[in-house]
Formats: C-alpha cells, sequence, structure tokens
C-alpha cells in the first residue's frame, strides 16, 4: 500500500502544518479548565479533540509548497463511550498512570479516522 501512495507523490512532497498558537489557545483553557474539575480525568475526553485538531490542520505539500492535500480527522467520542468509562476506571485505580497510555489510544483512534481529501 505505501509503494502505490508514494508513487502518486511528486518528489519532495512533504506534511505541513497550518496550526498557529492563536487557534491553540482556546482548546487549551477548556482543557486547563477540564482538567482542574477532574483532577486531571478531563484528559481523556479532550485528547481525542487536541489530536481532531492537529491532523485537520495538517496538509500535503509538494516541493513548491503547493497544497496537494488535507488531512480530515473524524474522530468521534460516542462511539468510544464503553472504552472511554473503561480508562476513567484504569486511571483511578492506576492513580492516573493509565492516562499516559490513554494519550496513545486517543492518538491511535484519531489517526484511523483521518481520511486524505486530495485537491
Amino acid at each position: 500500500m505505501s509503494d502505490v501512495l508514494t508513487a502518486a507523490l511528486p518528489p519532495g512532497a512533504r506534511l505541513r502544518s497550518e496550526l498557529d498558537l492563536g487557534k491553540m489557545w482556546p482548546p487549551f483553557l477548556v482543557w486547563l479548565a477540564v482538567t482542574g474539575c477532574t483532577l486531571g480525568l478531563g484528559w481523556i475526553v479532550v485528547s481525542g479533540q487536541f489530536f481532531k485538531l492537529i491532523i485537520n490542520s495538517t496538509c500535503i505539500v509538494d516541493a513548491r509548497g503547493a497544497v496537494l492535500g488535507r488531512f480530515h480527522c473524524d474522530y468521534d467520542m460516542e462511539p468510544r463511550l464503553p472504552q472511554i468509562l473503561l480508562w476513567i476506571v484504569i486511571s483511578i485505580v492506576t492513580l492516573g498512570i493509565g492516562l499516559l497510555f490513554y494519550s496513545f489510544r486517543a492518538a491511535r483512534g484519531a489517526l484511523q479516522a483521518t481520511e486524505v481529501e486530495w485537491m
């Protein structure tokens, strides 16, 4: 599969993030408030949205900088609710160490919910 993708991309194609600091402040403040109110367990809810924001701000550009495509992440928490409840229990039992492992799980879920929209 990767051979097909690299054959379709021109030489010098790369990923470019268009995320700027101004877009990060509102989600960061929400995360800060949720984390303070939930003693850290809010990270389970907010982490997927952070990854979604980063992925949705990424595009594929050619060597000249022209946009070839954009990533679109359709990550949603509702179908993952039973899994999230399990991770909340794991995080409580492990005194927060489970949150570190859940971050990787959320990143994986966000990447699996991502498509490339070609221009």
